[in-house]
């Protein structure tokens, strides 16, 4: 089994790169997601995300990871705003901890889960 399939390692190479996985609405690991146990670090919804359309006031479903790292990036961004006396490596280890564990992202995944925001946030326990 390849438990490591990213598309690119040269960018991977710095501790402030947040590398995200998309799962679909059942928690499963998209069939064109980058994974691996040691440089993706959580997964965050990228199957089936409404998005706007090139027509006006219409909307798309679209799917790709490229619709699950913004989630991640926002949350991210919240994180700095909600703990703004922690550095940018007790932010990512806030988020890597704060996630929903699934068995089936633990061995491809470093956090070996999903994206809660809430939790991220410090609102969820």
């Amino acid at each position: 089994t390849n438990l490591e399939f990213v598309h690119d390692n040269r960018t991977y190479v710095m501790d402030n790169i947040v590398v995200v996985a998309a799962v679909d609405p059942l928690g499963q690991l998209a069939s064109f997601s980058n994974y691996g146990r040691t440089k993706v670090m959580l997964a965050a919804p990228g199957v089936g995300i409404n998005s706007c359309s090139s027509l006006p006031n219409q909307f798309k479903t679209n799917s790709g990871t490229s619709f699950a790292a913004p989630q991640v990036a926002a949350t991210l961004a919240m994180m700095v705003n909600r703990f703004p006396g922690d550095t940018y490596s007790e932010i990512i280890d806030r988020l890597r901890r704060s996630v929903d564990p699934d068995a089936t992202l633990e061995l491809k995944t470093i956090s070996g889960g999903c994206l809660n925001i809430g939790r991220a946030l410090g609102m969820e326990r």
